[in-house]
């Protein structure tokens, strides 16, 4: 069967309105109602933190390096390494002749103005005041002029600032040293304390003075109990990282803890 040309347009026209009347239909229905999505909630208040970890190390309560603070030949030493001194006992001493040769006349001045000042002090008609009042001042001049040569003779010898035991003495008698070279080495060996060495400066916020703490010594396999005593206020490195010493002293000190010895920390901070 043959389709002319004006059916054929009709045919079209008819299909076109059918269309439109289906989009016009669709274009009037209600839209679907979209299912919400449930809100994401985040937790973004700080997790409670109760304590803090940190390696550490074994070392003395106090030590020093000590050094003469004038240069000269080494005279003496008296100590030796090894060897438990008391405070102010005389460790090493300098051969400073000059100083000891000022010493010995300001002594002489003073016993001479001594002298003097005792003799016009006599309650004689026939001596003026006056003369007495300059025997006094010369006195005192001569007493103050006697206190320096004898601080200044100090400085010859070294003594120990306190207690404690020779680490190392690094000079030998003859030898010249100058001022700040270290000559001894001390440190109180029988007062132990435990140090952190890589204490995060996030956690050192945290820390506290007087906050109890446990001490693992890895050497002897024991745990014991301390408190925190110092907290570093100035900060170091170690591997880029900022950190800060803590000091821990312990409840009791056991006699097989030795200085140098590593340990593992925990400071409770709650």
């Amino acid at each position: 069967m043959k389709i002319s040309v004006y059916s054929l347009a009709r045919l079209v026209r008819a299909l076109v309105s059918v269309v439109s009347i289906a989009l016009l239909i669709a274009g009037c229905a209600p839209a679907a109602t979209a299912t919400p999505i449930p809100p994401v909630t985040l937790d973004t208040a700080p997790s409670e933190i109760t304590s803090v970890k940190a390696s550490a190390e074994v070392a003395p309560v106090q030590e020093a390096r000590l050094s003469f603070l004038i240069p000269g030949p080494v005279e003496e030493v008296t100590v030796a390494k090894g060897d438990v001194v008391e405070a102010g006992q005389t460790l090493a001493t300098l051969s400073s002749p000059e100083l000891e040769y000022g010493l010995l006349q300001a002594e002489a001045a003073l016993r001479s103005a001594e002298f003097d000042y005792a003799y016009w002090e006599l309650p004689r008609t026939n001596r003026p005041p006056e003369r007495r009042e300059l025997a006094e001042q010369q006195l005192i001049t001569v007493q103050r002029s006697l206190d320096t040569a004898r601080a200044e003779f100090m400085q010859t010898t070294l003594v120990a600032p306190f207690a404690a035991t020779v680490i190392s003495v690094e000079v030998q008698p003859g030898e010249y040293v100058n001022p700040g070279q270290v000559v001894i080495w001390m440190a109180k060996l029988d007062e132990l304390q435990i140090e952190t060495s890589d204490l995060s400066e996030l956690n050192v916020a945290a820390v506290e003075i007087g906050q109890p703490a446990t001490v693992y010594v890895e050497a002897l396999n024991q745990e014991f109990e301390g408190e925190v005593t110092a907290i570093a206020p100035i900060s170091g490195t170690i591997g880029g990282d900022v950190v800060f010493k803590v000091t821990i002293q312990l409840d009791e000190q056991p006699d097989a803890l030795l200085w140098g010895m590593s340990a593992d920390v925990e400071i409770i901070v709650e």
